[in-house]
């Protein structure tokens, strides 16, 4: 299991159109370079149109068999996809329940398949996985927890 950071955006109207037809090739020519740069592109550019919605969190190990998705693509440091809004909301119903980070990102995906009622369709919806470290124990937890960091302070 692995520490990751995990990122959904939607990207509206011609930026999802070239979005997806990248992926298209990506699947069918492998260019990690490539991937790495759109993932961190998306991020770096999160706060900019045309990304109608960015969310990103860390897991500290649970999700990594469920994301990103189906039809995956490697990079280096990232594994991302691509789907449409009909096709987000179809992974978040498999995504399960058997832990509480299930439902997160169930719902992560259903809000980044709807979030804009048609305006400035289509949407790309893309999941990026990046593996940051190894996972974290519980008593790992718990000594951080017995302190303040000083970067708190």
């Amino acid at each position: 299991m692995a520490t990751q950071r995990l990122t959904v955006a939607t990207l509206a109207g011609q930026s999802a159109i070239a979005v997806a037809t990248r992926f298209d090739e990506w699947r069918s020519v492998a260019d990690p370079v490539a991937v790495d740069q759109l993932c961190a592109s998306i991020r770096e550019h999160a706060l900019s149109l045309p990304v109608v919605y960015f969310t990103e969190w860390v897991d500290r190990g649970l999700m990594g068999d469920l994301v990103p998705g189906p039809n995956k693509v490697e990079g280096h440091r990232t594994q991302a996809t691509c789907l449409s809004s009909a096709e987000a909301v179809a992974w978040a119903e498999r995504c399960g329940g058997q832990f509480a980070e299930h439902g997160w990102l169930a719902s992560r995906l259903r809000e980044a398949a709807g979030g804009w009622s048609g305006v400035g369709e289509p949407y790309a919806v893309v999941i990026v996985r990046e593996v940051v470290w190894a996972s974290v124990t519980d008593d790992e937890v718990r000594a951080a927890a017995a302190s303040v960091p000083p970067w708190l302070l």
